[in-house]
């Protein structure tokens, strides 16, 4: 019996020594298998690169970015100048060996495995788009050690569980820089997101040069628009990183850009310019009521889908832009058209009565059929918004879903017609949600069969409208919460511990800002304006506690603000409420101290808890003396005495002092949002009053 216990204890040691913890490595999206052995690869001045497959200038690209960053990060002379596909030594310590260059696509395959011994790493692949995702995650593996940096002995078999994984950026609205485009191919690459969908034309602008409508440009845009050569050069870029670009013209409604340049198009005559949608300073007493009323029943900016000059207009213009975009799909928009425009101009109404149309939805699928036929015209598949879809559509045509709905009808509806859909409900970015919100929001909803799905829902996309950004916060917004949606569109289902997706999400974005990303560098910055570049610290400790409200309020209080305010394509976004993150790790780190402290009572905990409350409360002192030189400052100190007095409750709760009801009410009031951000701490706060942490809210309201 001893020699028994003896052996056990033995073979519990070895497997305790095998089986590692996955908690070491901080992979995102995580991978379908990976296998965490003992034992470590190190990384040293001789590490090299063999390339065994075909020529492909976007691996050999991805593989130096690569071993430029495995430099950086170690601080290691690197030998090889400059890898190429004559670099092909299967004796290096890094082997790639793939079989086959493809261009980016939908649909292709993505899938590696990579193998990490003590000695050697080996990546491989069917494709080079699956070799550059593996270089990826061995990147995402480097991390430092006592005696140097080095990659865990491990094995991942890894490949995506949707096709399309896309990030759409709304650059019509604000437009967004070339360059900030490229910084989120990069990100996008890193966390293998393969769709950039760009909203090119709304009715605050159009992007887009145009050599045969050129008005579209000069009228269209008030001066901010891509070139044609920056449209070649940006798809080129995104196709070197395994990415293809997606444009969208929306139409017949948004369209006020497009009209501006050329007016006959449009349902009914007016003086068009690049503008917001509705005139909201012509309406007494606004409000929510009146607002939806106005989405309703009041006339915008329409094409006039009854015109066969109309047509021949956009066959010229997409058979243009398909030379510029050489991708597969064309996005026409089609949403948010309430008809109104058609149903008041009499020619459309006759054109309607001729063709027996009962609707104008009719109309309006009559509208998208032809699109269709041009695009096909131009080997283009067609992608419309939700509304796009009816009983009468091509079979071909893909749906992007974007309505959240508590019963998912549509979809099913729109799978049964054997349409493909494009998921962005639940994945919009501009409604200022945490992350695991969107981490928890499967694209394939309740009610939709597994074979459906395979056959149906192509994958998702991250959407980022930008009514309320511009070229500095852009990734503020964008960045890292779309690295969480990637993860959701890569890995698998299963994968859904929203704890530790943060824990992985906070290296991510360490990884995303070190290779390029400005995210932390512009939310600083922002910060520091206030007080011309002085040390923003006492200001980062308030900012980084505070969240946007959350929704469409932000959007909707900009609609309701006096007439002298109302934001504009120009309005400057200096204000708190464009700069605060919409996760606060502060806030993270604080809930996980009293969610430890109220389950066990540790001592330990409990004092961090104190010191983080007392350095709250006493940030008022040193923000107070930054105020006095900062005119944007002094107009939210309400806000740094919103922080003193809740740290202020939670050490009164702690030290047992005060009334329990009287703190509630106290926090309640220290908790009302202002300048359109709140109070990330006030759970856990309240929580040290009444020792009970509650779960974060499962949804937030939109309005």
């Amino acid at each position: 019996m001893h020699k028994l216990f003896t052996l056990l204890l033995i073979f519990t040691g070895i497997l305790s020594a095998n089986a590692q913890s996955t908690d070491s490595i901080s992979l995102m999206p995580w991978p379908q298998s990976v296998k965490l052995q003992s034992g470590r690869f190190v990384f040293t001045d001789k590490f090299t690169v063999g390339l065994n497959g075909p020529v492909s200038e976007k691996l050999t690209g991805s593989i130096n970015r690569f071993y430029q960053q495995v430099g950086k990060r170690t601080g290691l002379y690197l030998p090889q100048e400059y890898i190429t596909v004559a670099d092909n030594n299967t004796n290096a310590q890094l082997v790639i060996n793939f079989k086959k260059t493809i261009l980016p696509a939908i649909g292709v395959d993505e899938s590696y495995t990579l193998s990490v011994s003590s000695a050697k790493i080996t990546i491989s692949a069917a494709t080079d788009l699956g070799a550059m995702h593996g270089l990826e995650t061995l990147y995402q593996l480097v991390m430092p050690g006592k005696t140097g940096y080095y990659c865990p002995v491990i094995e991942i078999a890894d490949s995506p569980r949707f096709k399309w994984r896309g990030l759409m950026i709304d650059v019509a609205r604000h437009f967004i820089p070339l360059e900030v485009l490229k910084r989120n191919i990069d990100a996008m690459a890193i966390v293998k997101m393969n769709v950039l969908h760009l909203h090119l034309s709304d009715d605050e602008g159009f992007r887009v040069e145009s050599m045969v409508y050129p008005k579209l440009q000069q009228k269209g845009s008030n001066g901010l628009y891509y070139t044609q050569q920056q449209i070649k050069e940006l798809v080129n870029y995104a196709h070197n990183r395994g990415i293809i670009i997606v444009p969208e013209f929306d139409l017949p409604g948004h369209c006020s850009g497009i009209l501006a340049a050329y007016p006959f198009l449009a349902s009914y005559p007016a003086d068009y310019k690049p503008a917001k949608r509705y005139n909201l300073d012509t309406v007494k007493n606004l409000n929510i009521m009146k607002v939806m009323r106005l989405i309703n029943e009041v006339q915008t900016p329409t094409i006039d889908p009854s015109k066969e000059s109309t047509y021949t207009f956009f066959d010229k213009f997409i058979k243009e832009m398909s030379g510029l975009f050489p991708d597969a799909y064309l996005h026409v928009g089609a949403d948010e058209n309430n008809g109104v425009a058609w149903k008041q101009d009499p020619a459309i109404t006759a054109f309607m009565k001729a063709k027996g149309f009962k609707s104008t939805d009719e109309l309006q699928a009559y509208f998208v059929k032809r699109m269709y036929a041009i695009g096909k015209k131009y080997n283009k598949r067609l992608i419309g918004w939700e509304e796009a879809f009816n009983p009468s559509l091509p079979e071909d045509v893909i749906i992007q879903k974007w309505k959240p709905a508590p019963i998912d009808s549509l979809s099913n509806k729109i799978i049964r017609h054997n349409n493909q859909l494009i998921i962005s409900s639940g994945y919009y970015l501009d409604l200022y949600f945490p992350a695991y919100i969107h981490y928890l929001n499967d694209p394939v909803s309740a009610g939709i069969s597994p074979a459906d799905a395979d056959k149906g829902i192509l994958g998702a996309e991250a959407a980022m409208w930008s009514e309320m950004v511009n070229d500095e916060n852009e990734e503020i917004r964008v960045w890292p919460r779309a690295a969480a949606i990637a993860e959701r569109l890569w890995s698998a289902a299963t994968v859904n511990n929203v704890d530790d997706m943060y824990r992985r999400l906070s290296k991510t974005n360490f990884e995303l800002n070190d290779r390029g990303l400005l995210e932390s560098r512009n939310y600083i910055n922002m910060l520091s304006r206030w007080v011309n570049g002085a040390n923003a610290g006492a200001i980062k400790t308030l900012a980084d506690v505070y969240t946007p409200i959350k929704g469409y309020r932000r959007l909707m209080a900009g609609m309701f603000t006096p007439v002298a305010v109302h934001p504009t394509l120009s309005s400057p976004m200096v204000n708190i409420a464009d700069a605060v993150r919409c996760d606060s790790e502060p806030h993270l780190h604080f809930r996980k101290l009293v969610a430890a402290y109220l389950s066990k009572h540790d001592t330990a905990c409990l004092a961090q808890i104190k010191w983080q409350l007392l350095q709250w409360q006493n940030n008022k002192v040193k923000f107070d003396e930054l105020a006095t030189n900062s005119p944007y400052l002094q107009t939210i100190t309400d806000l740094s005495n919103q922080l003193t007095d809740a740290a202020a409750i939670g050490l009164q709760a702690l030290n047992g002092g005060g009334n329990k009801d009287d703190q509630l009410k106290q926090l309640q009031k220290a908790g009302m949002p202002l300048h359109e951000v709140q109070l990330a701490i006030l759970p856990e706060i309240e929580a040290l009053i009444t020792g009970k942490l509650k779960d974060e809210p499962a949804s937030y309201p939109l309005f």
